[in-house]
C-alpha cells in the first residue's frame, strides 16, 4: 500500500517531531501514515536505544511497524532498487542537515523518511490537528495531580534541565548556568513578583544540589510513580517556562495552550561551534 513511512529515532521529543512531519505529509497527500520503530532499540554512536513512546497520546490513524533491524535495512535496500528500476514510485528521503529544507513541502507522493525534522515550519499548517493528536491519554497519578494543583495555583515558572546522555557526549552541549539566570530574569521582568520555580530534570538529584535561585522552588520528582510524559504534561501547564536545548523541552513550550504564556528558549540550540539547527523557531523569547 502506498503510504508515508517515518522512521522513528530518539526519545519522546524527537519521536513527536518525526510524527508531526509524517502527519503533515500524510494529510496533504491523503496517504496513510506508518510509524516504523525498527531502529529505536538499535545502538549506534549517534543514538541511545529507546522505546516507542508515542503511546501516551491519542494520535490518529497511524500504523506502527516493528521489524528486526536486518529486515528493515534489507527492505529499504530492495525498495531503493525498485525505485531505481522505475518499478516503484516511493521516494526514500534521508535528512541532510538539521536546517529547514523547503523542498520537503513539495514532496508529492509516497515516501519513506529518515531524519529528525526539527522545524515547526514542516507542520505549522496542521498545528490544530497536532494539538488534538498530542492529547494525553493516561489519567495522571495522584502525586502528579498534586504537582499540577501547585503549578496552577501560583504564578509558576517551569525550568527544565536536560542531563542524561547530554553529559556523556559533547553534542549538542548543555545550557549554561548563565542561560538559566538570564532566562529567569527575563521571566521576572515580564511577570513581576510572586513567582514560584518548578524544576524538572532527568537528573533531579543533581538539580537539588546545584540549582540555586532565590525564588521558592519545588523539585518535581515522579521517579517510580509516572513515566516521563507526565513531566511533559506538567511543564506545559506552567505559566512561564524556561526550556533546555531538548526536544522534550520544546514540546512542553509548544503544547502550553495559554495565549499569554512566556516561553524562553536558548538562542543557540546546539552548543557546538559549526552546527546549525532550526530550533527554536516559534516566536518565543531567547536568552544566551
Amino acid at each position: 500500500m502506498k503510504s508515508v513511512v517515518v522512521t522513528l529515532l530518539g526519545g519522546l521529543g524527537n519521536q513527536m517531531f518525526q510524527y508531526a512531519m509524517g502527519r503533515a505529509l500524510s494529510i496533504r497527500l491523503a496517504l496513510p501514515l506508518v510509524l516504523d520503530i525498527s531502529m529505536l532499540r538499535f545502538r549506534t554512536n549517534a543514538y541511545t536505544p529507546r522505546d516507542y513512546e508515542l503511546g501516551c497520546f491519542r494520535l490518529s490513524g497511524q500504523r506502527v511497524r516493528d521489524t528486526p533491524v536486518w529486515f528493515f535495512r534489507a527492505r529499504n535496500t530492495v525498495g531503493r532498487w525498485l525505485v531505481s528500476q522505475g518499478i516503484d514510485s516511493t521516494r526514500f528521503i534521508t535528512e541532510q542537515s538539521l536546517q529547514f529544507d523547503p523542498e520537503m513541502l513539495q514532496v508529492n507522493g509516497p515516501c519513506h523518511l529518515q531524519g529528525h525534522w526539527l522545524c515547526e515550519r514542516y507542520f505549522e499548517s496542521i498545528a490544530a490537528q497536532l494539538r488534538e493528536d498530542f492529547a494525553f491519554l493516561p489519567a495522571p497519578p495522584a502525586r502528579s495531580l498534586e504537582y499540577e494543583s501547585q503549578i496552577r495555583g501560583v504564578k509558576s515558572v517551569g525550568a527544565h534541565f536536560r542531563r542524561g546522555d547530554f553529559t556523556d557526549r559533547p553534542f549538542p552541549g548543555q545550557c549554561s548556568e548563565d542561560y538559566y539566570r538570564s532566562a529567569l530574569e527575563m521571566v521576572a521582568s515580564r511577570l513581576g513578583g510572586d513567582l514560584e520555580l518548578f524544576v524538572f530534570s532527568d537528573d533531579i538529584d543533581w538539580c537539588r544540589q546545584n540549582v540555586r535561585h532565590p525564588l521558592p522552588t519545588t523539585f518535581v520528582d515522579l521517579r517510580g510513580i509516572a513515566p516521563p510524559f507526565e513531566e511533559l504534561r506538567l511543564m506545559s501547564a506552567c505559566r512561564a517556562f524556561v526550556m533546555a536545548n531538548s526536544t522534550f523541552s520544546w514540546w512542553a513550550g509548544w503544547l502550553n495552550p495559554r495565549p499569554d504564556k512566556v516561553v524562553i528558549a536558548p538562542r543557540h540550540w546546539i552548543q557546538v561551534p559549526g552546527y546549525v539547527c532550526e530550533l527554536p523557531n516559534s516566536p518565543w523569547l531567547t536568552a544566551i
